[in-house]
């Protein structure tokens, strides 16, 4: 329908002002629908709202888009729908979890007084769950925590179990935080390297050191996953923390490795670059052994288990101080997690290449005695092993890992529901969201079955999984160079 326009002009007696107005002819016309307007308060009138209330703002939800919010974490009702308080909003918001990444809690903490986990049990999925091995038998592993009581685990789930306790040989272990760590070098980003989740991680250049008290006789390991075209680098027996200084400097670039001594007279290499299998350049997924005899000046790296390369350095050993660097470049994703320092024995490990399917169960001793066979049972802090000539009972604190034959595991399905929830410290479970409030989580899994959680176990929710990496790789978003909000 169309209406005629008049277009007015009124002068006001007395002044200079002209007012120009459009007017609509009054002709009956159709009625428009009426739409509820969105009640969405102002800031002051939503804090109005929520005067009176402890709402945390240090939680943040991410979308899929890479949208972040602030506000406080509440809790799921339903399948597929979690609630946001937010100080801009009077009442909770109600998102859909299909549209959802992840959601740090940074606002959960375990209770005070809860006791460090004895073991760590790694599921064939990858979880790993902290807690205090109960017992195991040929069906079951029953695991304690404080966080989910008792929890029954199948055995055909469990990949392996590692004592967390602290040998005489131990110097250091880790991550858990930036604390005892040095960022630099001085006048560089100091949020170049970040942690999360039981690692350091990087893409810009920096340095991350600490002093570990490297003795005569060292064992250095770490997981590292690394992507780019730049080098990393990783230093042993520096004198500074803060820079590479008098130091063994292993630079590890795509499919090589290459030993530099750096002194202060300049750095230099000695023996030849390694180039490393074709199966080890595929991976960009690494454990790295360097074991270090400084008396004898000779230096062996393992990779993956294998002995890849020896050197002996000809001349003055060039390390003279006891610290561990690590430094990445500008371009590529580094990521260093399981951090073991030991006073080593001087003792090579059998050079010969794992198999990557396992038919017997194998124990890894302290003392790195290995014992191939079958493990019948765990009770009483003691490991019933039967090897291929006695049966031996071994007590646990005196073992450095279990690891189960392949052939007899199984890998729990994956929901497309799931969400992977990580503890606060170290570890992961993957799991069915059922319900959340403030005083429990009920979830499931074929890892566990039914199993109610408190909600301060965990300190980052990641949803729709099967658009995450894998577990391990969630970290490839992080930029350290921004806000530095997981530095911890």
């Amino acid at each position: 329908m169309k209406y005629p326009i008049l277009l007015c002009v009124l002068a006001t007696m007395g002044s200079n002002t002209l007012q120009a107005g459009i007017v609509l002819e009054d002709t009956p016309q159709d009625v428009a629908p009426i739409i509820k307007p969105i009640d969405v308060p102002n800031p002051k009138d939503a804090s109005a709202a929520n005067a009176g209330k402890t709402v945390p703002v240090t939680d943040s939800v991410r979308f899929l888009n890479n949208d972040t919010l602030h506000g406080s974490f509440i809790g799921s009702e339903k399948e597929g729908v979690v609630r946001w308080q937010s100080l801009e909003a009077k009442d909770p918001i109600l998102f859909q979890t299909a549209n959802l990444s992840e959601i740090k809690l940074d606002s959960h903490h375990p209770p005070a007084g809860v006791k460090p986990p004895a073991h760590a049990v790694i599921l064939t999925n990858n979880d790993e769950l902290p807690g205090n091995l109960v017992s195991m038998d040929d069906k079951v592993l029953v695991l304690e925590t404080w966080y989910a009581g008792n929890l029954s685990i199948p055995r055909m789930m469990v990949k392996s179990i590692l004592p967390l306790k602290t040998s005489a040989s131990l110097l250091y272990e880790g991550p858990t935080g930036m604390e005892g760590w040095t960022v630099g070098p001085r006048g560089m980003n100091s949020k170049s390297w970040i942690y999360r989740d039981g690692a350091f991680i990087s893409t810009n250049y920096g340095i991350i050191g600490r002093d570990v008290k490297l003795p005569n006789l060292a064992s250095v390991e770490f997981d590292l996953v690394a992507r780019g075209n730049s080098q990393m680098s990783v230093c042993l027996y520096s004198d500074r923390t803060d820079n590479m200084s008098n130091c063994y400097m292993f630079q590890i670039n795509g499919g090589f490795i290459y030993l530099q001594r750096f002194s202060q007279n300049g750095s230099s290499g000695f023996g030849e670059q390694v180039q490393m299998r074709g199966d080890l350049m595929r991976r960009d997924k690494m454990h790295i052994a360097i074991h270090a005899n400084k008396d004898t000046k000779t230096i062996w790296l393992y990779v993956n288990g294998n002995v890849v390369k020896q050197w002996t350095d000809p001349a003055e050993w060039a390390g003279k101080g006891t610290s561990l660097l690590f430094m990445s470049q500008p371009g590529m994703f580094v990521r260093v997690s399981n951090i073991k320092v030991n006073t080593w024995d001087g003792q090579v490990a059998d050079a010969r290449v794992a198999s990557a399917k396992s038919k017997e169960d194998n124990i890894k001793m302290e003392n790195q005695d290995k014992v191939s066979g079958k493990l019948k049972s765990i009770e009483n802090g003691k490991a019933i092993f039967a090897s291929s000539y006695a049966d031996l009972t071994i007590p646990l604190d005196r073992v450095e890992q279990i690891t189960m034959s392949s052939e007899t595991t199984d890998v729990a399905k994956r929901g497309p529901g799931d969400v992977r929830a990580y503890f606060a410290g170290r570890g992961s479970i993957t799991m069915a969201l059922e319900s959340w409030d403030g005083k429990q989580v009920a979830a499931s899994s074929a890892n566990f079955g039914k199993a109610v959680f408190s909600p301060d176990a965990f300190q980052r929710l990641q949803f729709n999984l099967n658009k995450q990496p894998a577990a391990g790789d969630n970290d490839l978003e992080v930029d350290p160079g921004g806000d530095g909000g997981d530095s911890n």
